[in-house]
């Protein structure tokens, strides 16, 4: 007796879904309490502090209004690209503006918002606190005005160190009256910390005085020290100076350090790519005689030190990257758009991100459907939203690459693409290609480092966020792959 196919395998129209209609209650979030309100508030600073910008008693020269808000933008956004110098063009009142504006975007929107409510004697409604937290990586609710107060106090206490040790250095380099090397350390000192890599220098438009000689060694030290604690973040300081127990052992007390999964990560994360990052840009740059091939040894480690770490955060440089070879180039770019820790003053895709979707892709291979580290397994959910934040990221930049590089083909394009990627990834470090751009290019570049700062994937699940959908599952069919 034949047994018929469509016993074993169902007709094609009864594995079609079955759609059921379901009234759902709309909900309209607006003001306040819309999941848009960082992206809003990012906007109102941006514009404001062009506005200001534009003004005449800020700007010493012309200044077109795309000039001032592409300034505006990179300062909030803790970027450093300039298309016009810091020291000439701006007047003792917009260098004050643009520390400002840097001051408002290391700590981020949300958290000063919140840290200027509590000033003000304000307790913080469910909806503010749900959002600072969110911004801060925090889900204890109860917490969160006192963890806005740590962090914005613990950073103020950094720049005033900052400003404090700079402004002893300053007083033996420079021949500025007093307040002159005052503010010169109090803008070095919130632009160090904040990874915003602005100067005021009227030697030169960065770092570079301060390549070759011991002292000035000993400032590029001081810098990179202050933007790594700004790089890593507030809690992973806070996890370092608390964290910590003395075990009694066998009549002896050893000393050990208790720290979080996240912290491990980030900072062997950081060291690991500062180790890399310092070694290429030796090797690589070693007989560059128009970067570092004429310092002495000690200065080539120093200034590669420098350089690997200024990439992943702050983007000071102390050598013209303009004159750096191509590969050197390629590696800052990679460092750039990795970046520095979660919920810092740091910009790129963060170490975090980086780590686990490597981890995904080893594990994948592997044949394990899960990923762990230090002894401790990771959330599944974390590994898949870290490779989403990595693709789209790579998509965004190179999007901006192809149109970018048709409007500007007349400039060098290994440049041009470490710009990008210097914007995308809130770095700052130029090879001076962004002063020279088009008025659509500089929109463009804004644009850049408006999705940088939030991050693509805030950015979306913000956009997406308003809206409650509901999901359908269908009948699984495998397709081929690779």
């Amino acid at each position: 007796m034949a047994i018929k196919s469509s016993s074993i395998r169902p007709r094609d129209k009864n594995l079609k879904p079955q759609y059921i209609r379901s009234e759902t209650r709309k909900t309209s979030k607006r003001g306040a309490s819309s999941p848009l309100i960082v992206v809003y508030g990012f906007l109102a600073i941006i514009l404001m502090g062009a506005l200001l910008l534009y003004l005449p008693f800020s700007n010493q020269e012309n200044i077109s209004f795309i000039d001032a808000l592409f300034t505006s933008t990179s300062a909030t956004t803790v970027t450093g690209l300039t298309v016009v110098d810091s020291f000439s063009s701006w007047t003792l009142y917009g260098q004050i503006i643009i520390a400002l504006l840097i001051v408002l975007g290391g700590i981020g929107f949300m958290t000063g918002a919140a840290f200027f409510l509590i000033a003000a004697g304000q307790s913080l409604g469910l909806t503010r606190r749900v959002q600072v937290g969110q911004g801060l990586g925090e889900e204890k609710l109860d917490s969160i005005s006192g963890l806005v107060l740590k962090v914005v106090i613990s950073s103020l206490i950094f720049q005033i160190i900052g400003t404090l040790i700079f402004f002893l250095l300053f007083n033996i380099n420079f021949d500025n009256n007093f307040t002159g090397n005052l503010w010169l350390s109090i803008f070095h000192s919130i632009s160090s910390f904040n990874n915003a890599g602005f100067t005021i220098f009227k030697e030169n438009s960065n770092l570079d005085i301060f390549s070759q000689g011991y002292l000035n060694n000993i400032i590029l030290i001081l810098t990179s020290l202050l933007f790594f604690f700004g790089g890593i973040g507030y809690f992973v300081v806070n996890d370092l100076l608390h964290h910590r127990k003395i075990l009694g052992r066998r009549g002896f007390q050893k000393f050990r350090v208790l720290l979080s999964l996240e912290t491990k990560m980030i900072l062997i994360g950081s060291f690991v790519l500062t180790f890399i990052g310092s070694i290429t840009i030796f090797i690589f740059e070693y007989s560059n005689l128009q970067t570092i091939g004429h310092f002495s040894l000690s200065e080539k480690i120093i200034n590669s030190f420098f350089t690997s770490m200024s990439t992943r955060t702050a983007g000071f440089n102390s050598f013209d990257m303009s004159l750096t070879n191509d590969y050197t180039n390629i590696i800052c770019g990679v460092l750039m758009f990795i970046g520095g820790g979660p919920a810092s003053t740091a910009g790129g895709i963060k170490i975090t991100t980086f780590i686990l979707s490597l981890m995904m892709i080893f594990s994948h291979l592997k044949g394990k459907e899960n990923i762990s580290f230090s002894g401790r397994e990771i959330p599944y959910s974390l590994g898949v939203r870290s490779l989403v934040i990595l693709v789209l990221s790579l998509f965004i930049v190179l999007f901006i690459i192809f149109i970018v590089m048709i409007v500007e083909d007349q400039y060098n394009q290994a440049h041009l693409t470490f710009e990008i990627f210097s914007a995308f990834a809130t770095n700052g470090m130029s090879t001076g290609t962004s002063s020279n751009l088009s008025e659509f290019s500089k929109i463009i570049f804004i644009f850049s480092m408006f999705i940088g700062r939030l991050g693509p994937m805030t950015l979306a699940l913000l956009i997406s966020g308003s809206k409650k959908q509901i999901e359908y599952r269908f009948f699984e069919e495998k397709v081929r792959i690779g």
